[in-house]
């Protein structure tokens, strides 16, 4: 991901956006900043967008962490994700917020693992 995209995605986050990650970090739990909420965009090996998730764990500052660690059992997901771009959010963003802008941020990057597509709720 370009880093202008990024810094666009981000806006998008408004108020709930904890800080801004422009470059990728490897999709290992001890890379992946202290955070309870997020949105995160994977890339492959090739740079190409394949997956986006969200994240919204309270009061575990090890949630995007830990998160991210239950999709890498699975052998698919380790041999294809090569890095990881971070929206982190507020602790205190609803669950509703997280995944609507998780949704929203899809929709922009549209991945090709559209397995469970993130869902954009409406006020």
């Amino acid at each position: 991901m370009k880093r202008g995209t990024y810094l666009a995605l981000a806006e998008l986050c408004g108020r709930h956006l904890l800080g801004k990650m422009p470059e990728p970090v490897p999709p290992q739990p001890e890379f992946m900043p202290e955070v309870s909420c997020a949105v995160y965009a994977v890339a492959d090996q090739h740079g190409n967008i394949c997956y986006v998730g969200s994240v919204c764990r309270p009061g575990d500052l090890r949630g995007l962490a830990n998160h991210v660690s239950e999709y890498l059992h699975t052998l698919e997901k380790v041999r294809i994700w090569d890095q990881v771009y971070i929206f982190p959010l507020r602790a205190d963003t609803s669950e509703t917020d997280v995944r609507s802008l998780g949704g929203e941020i899809a929709g922009w990057l549209l991945p090709y693992d559209r397995e469970r597509w993130p869902v954009v709720v409406s006020p």
